[in-house]
């Protein structure tokens, strides 16, 4: 860290505050950055440290070398992951990507720089976009943007971070035609649902008809059909893909149906939703270019609800991280602490994951991440210090002892576990 604090420009050869204590006293106390003021801070690195830093000094510090040495510290960490294991059974796929995006509202005075969504919505505000793979947990992508910075353009963006033979797993606001046919010319799978805007098509008889869901839905409730797939294309590109279809419960129906009713009344819209959606509303939709074998008609639904995964992680983000509260500072202190934040995220992410993984193949049960990352951050976090920073305990330790607590503190609840994510993959790993 202190070479990387040089390489960066962040020290110079007689700077008082190096690069490891510099993250010393953002990382490892990054919970009391929101009420803490530069004056508080300084008194830190006296009572603590020993080094003396006047408050004006050390808010020059917060410039863009600090940024761009956070920064890098964030890289290096993700560039040395810890090799986990990959989960065993699942060859076909070298990665399974789940990817989403986070957001919230910063001050307006830095609207400048992080645009929000304008009009009566939002002057300012971040968008934090993270991936990581269900297979091994690494993570592929973690960065700060502006708000407006929408997914569909991410999407677009960091097509580069697609390797050949991953299987990307997004919501809908990611997935335009053009980010699929990035995914396919890189060799590469992806699963999602069918944009309910998009006409689908299928061939009938040689020409190209709209699909009829109508029609469809009255002939799966006649034959007691629950799912099928069929071959169809997507709007006035005619993009080739594989459709697989789920008839919903009524109830399920019936609450999607209220959902769009209490939407349009919101938005203030008088038109009720249209009868193609009233159609497509009886419809679970999915879209792959992923063989049968690699994915069948029965897995899909399933191995898309991973990606549920991650807004659990963004809530634990936000209730736990505190990461969207953040007070009134210059934009390099905001980005700052920002970073240290991830930065501690991450590192908290190496032992959730590899104890996760640990739980599962030794008890056969399910880590609450969302406790286990309250116990991390709340009551181990002197000790993930001494490990990470001060290399002073041995992190075989740490994890040993992490886990003795996880298997009896940190047990997802039995209502919680009708869908576990290491259950969905062991079933498509024998499937």
């Amino acid at each position: 860290m202190n070479q990387l604090a040089k390489e960066t420009g962040f020290t110079e050869r007689k700077s008082k505050l190096n690069g490891s204590l510099f993250l010393d006293l953002l990382v490892f106390n990054s919970e009391n950055l929101k009420s803490q003021s530069l004056n508080d801070l300084s008194i830190i690195l006296k009572d603590k440290h020993g080094v003396e830093i006047k408050k004006q000094s050390l808010h020059e510090r917060f410039n863009a070398n600090a940024l761009h040495f956070l920064k890098g510290a964030l890289e290096k960490m993700l560039q040395k992951q810890l090799a986990f294991k990959r989960f065993p059974g699942l060859e076909r796929f070298k990665r399974i990507l789940v990817k989403d995006s986070t957001c919230f509202q910063i001050d307006p005075s830095l609207a400048l720089n992080f645009p929000g969504s304008g009009g009566s919505g939002s002057k300012a505000a971040i968008r934090i976009q993270f991936e990581y793979d269900l297979l091994s947990g690494r993570i592929n992508d973690l960065s700060i943007n502006p708000f407006n910075q929408q997914d569909a353009k991410n999407s677009i963006t960091t097509m580069e971070l697609t390797n050949e033979g991953d299987l990307i797993i997004r919501d809908l606001a990611y997935m335009s035609i053009k980010a699929l046919t990035g995914i396919i010319k890189r060799n590469a799978y992806y699963l999602c649902r069918a944009n309910p805007s998009v006409k689908i098509y299928e061939k009938i008889d040689g020409v190209d008809k709209e699909m009829n869901f109508r029609t469809l839905r009255k002939h799966m409730n006649k034959n007691g059909i629950s799912s099928m797939e069929k071959k169809v294309y997507l709007g006035a590109e005619k993009f080739k893909t594989r459709l697989i279809v789920y008839l919903m419960p009524e109830r399920e129906v019936e609450k999607r149906l209220r959902n769009a009713y209490k939407i349009n009344k919101k938005k203030g819209r008088k038109n009720l939703p249209t009868k193609e959606y009233l159609a497509r509303a009886h419809f679970n939709l999915f879209i792959t270019n992923a063989s049968k074998d690699q994915i069948s008609t029965k897995m899909v639904w399933p191995v898309y609800t991973l990606r549920w995964q991650i807004e659990l992680i963004f809530k634990i983000w936000k209730t736990i991280c505190g990461i969207e509260k953040v007070k009134k500072v210059q934009k390099n202190r905001l980005e700052c602490y920002l970073y240290a934040k991830l930065i501690l995220i991450v590192l908290g992410w190496r032992i959730i994951w590899k104890t996760a993984q640990n739980l599962f193949r030794m008890e056969n049960k399910s880590l609450s991440y969302y406790k286990a990352f309250k116990t991390l951050l709340w009551e181990k976090l002197y000790d993930m210090r001494r490990v990470f920073l001060l290399e002073k305990n041995n992190m075989k330790e740490l994890m040993n002892h992490f886990y003795n607590i996880s298997k009896t503190n940190h047990l997802l609840e039995k209502k919680q576990q009708k869908e576990r994510s290491f259950d969905i993959l062991l079933s498509f790993a024998t499937i």
